[in-house]
This record gives structure tokens, sequence and C-alpha cells, in this order.
């Protein structure tokens, strides 16, 4: 079976392609990532996602590829647009003809009612506040258009990407002596290794027993929920460095200019009741990844 992966040189896409090996055929607009060589593919091109699905004819599309800077998104809601809803919409023509199912990979920032402290299920209704969250939610309504199924996930880490925020903070803990971290948002950090095994398990049911169908929304993130200054807590004690972690005031914070909400957990238990199976909390994921990096 092959297996299409946008976005193949990024956090997710380049951990999907090292799952899924010689059956992944892998495009981004760069073409070569970590992950190693693969093919070039503008998904705002409409023609040339429609020549590539006649050369390659892929039996499956995860769709890892986005404009996940929040803040990028709101200089630039044309960029986020294009990136965040177009491309989908030209993957799920695509799709739709040939009946290859698209799994969509999505995101918490859908939500966003003001109050709220229990965790969202996939029939809240949904609510974004800024543009990052507006234009994944347009992906997830074109997505509908073919068979397949919407992932959504939350603060994603992974290997490859000294930016992120767990590569970040770990270099940060074992190099400076105050670490200063925001304490402004509750969610549920999501290891991209724990996220990749979802993706390819739903692709399986997809290519398999419900082939042919749309299976709507899951939600996948690892269990429990912090704040960022929570997780470098416990980075800290798990790194065993003598670091001291304090508040960020987000007064002092320059360059963020998207709104965020101060809550966005997700439930799982759609997820976990559909393919009778359990994520792991995301203090044992992070241990998992310190320990291998």
């Amino acid at each position: 079976m092959k297996t299409l992966v946008t976005g193949a040189s990024g956090l997710l896409g380049g951990v999907l392609m090292k799952r899924l090996g010689p059956d992944a055929v892998g495009v981004s607009r760069r073409g070569a990532g970590a992950a190693g060589p693969h093919r070039t593919l503008d998904l705002a091109d409409s023609a040339g996602v429609r020549r590539f699905f006649e050369q390659e004819a892929p039996d499956l599309v995860i769709h890892a590829a986005a404009f996940s800077d929040v803040d990028g998104c709101e200089r630039d809601p044309q960029q986020a647009w294009t990136s965040n809803a177009l491309a989908v919409k030209h993957l799920a023509a695509a799709c739709a003809p040939r009946r290859v199912p698209l799994v969509h990979v999505s995101t918490d920032y859908v939500f966003g009612t003001r109050g709220k402290r229990t965790p969202y299920t996939e029939d809240d209704a949904v609510s974004p506040v800024n543009i990052y969250g507006l234009t994944k939610l347009a992906g997830e309504n074109f997505a509908r258009n073919a068979p397949g199924a919407i992932v959504r996930t939350s603060w994603l880490y992974g290997p490859g990407n000294p930016s992120n925020f767990v590569n970040a903070i770990t270099a940060r803990l074992k190099s400076e002596p105050l670490v200063k971290v925001l304490d402004d948002q509750e969610d549920s950090p999501t290891s991209a290794e724990d996220l990749a095994e979802a993706l390819v398990r739903i692709g399986a049911r997809l290519t398999g027993p419900s082939a042919g169908e749309h299976l709507g929304v899951f939600q996948v993130c690892n269990a429990g929920s912090a704040t960022r200054l929570g997780m470098t807590l416990k980075m800290k004690e798990m790194l065993g460095v003598s670091a001291r972690v304090e508040p960020y005031d987000r007064r002092e914070l320059k360059g963020r200019v998207a709104i965020r909400h101060d809550y966005l957990v997700m439930s799982t238990a759609r997820y976990e009741n559909f393919f009778k199976t359990r994520l792991r909390r995301w203090e044992d994921a992070l241990k998992e990844y310190l320990c291998a990096s």
C-alpha cells in the first residue's frame, strides 16, 4: 500500500516517513528534510496535485503539512489560508473521485469557548479566535469532501526542530541559570511518535474495514494536561538540572499578536473507544523522548 505523506520535511511528517518506511511517498515544498529525500509538491497548485495523483496513484493520504506558526498566520493570513485550507481543498478534490482516504491533521485551536474548564469533545461547538484556528477549521470542512478522517491534536513535539518547545526548553535548561516560560495556557503535550502511531492505525482502518467511509473527527493527544510552566518544571526534574524556572510575565512578551485561549484540553475518548486502545500520559511520553534524545 502506497501512503502519500505531505509535509514530509516537517516534525510530524518526518516521524511518519520513518515509521512507514518504503511504503511512504513524501512530499513537501522544499523537497528534502530530516527523513531523507522526497518529492517537491506545491499543494496550492491544484493541477500539480492532480498530476501527482495520476502519476503516483496513492492508496492513502496523511496530510501532515500545515502553516502552524500561530502568530505567523496572524501576520500573513493569505499564506495561512493557502497552506491550511486551500491545500486541503486540492487534496480532497484529488482523493474523492479515486476513493482515496484522506487523513487530515487538525488542531485544538478550532475551539476557544471562554471560561470552559472541562475537556472539549468532538461534538463541542467550534469557535476559533485567531487566523490559524479559522484556516484549520476551513481545512477540516474541505477534508469532509473525501473519504477519510479528521484528527485533531495539540502541542506537538518531537525530533528535528530545535525551535520546538520541548527541544528549545531542553537546551535552555541545560545552558541557562534562569528559564522563564508562560503559564497562561493549559492543553495536552503530544508526542509526535504517539500521534503518528494513531494516524497509521486510522489509515489502516480506512484502507480496510472502513474503506470508502468518512469516519468523522478523532482527537488524539497524550493523556493529562499541563501549562508551559508545568511542563518545564517536569522537564527540569526529568533532566536533573539546576536551572531556576519562573513564570514569564505575558506583558513583557514581544511579537505575540494572535489571541489564545487559556484552556484547550481535548477528550480522546472517541478515538480510544473506537480503536480499543489507550493513549499514554504526557509525562510518560515526555520521559521516553528526553531519555532517547
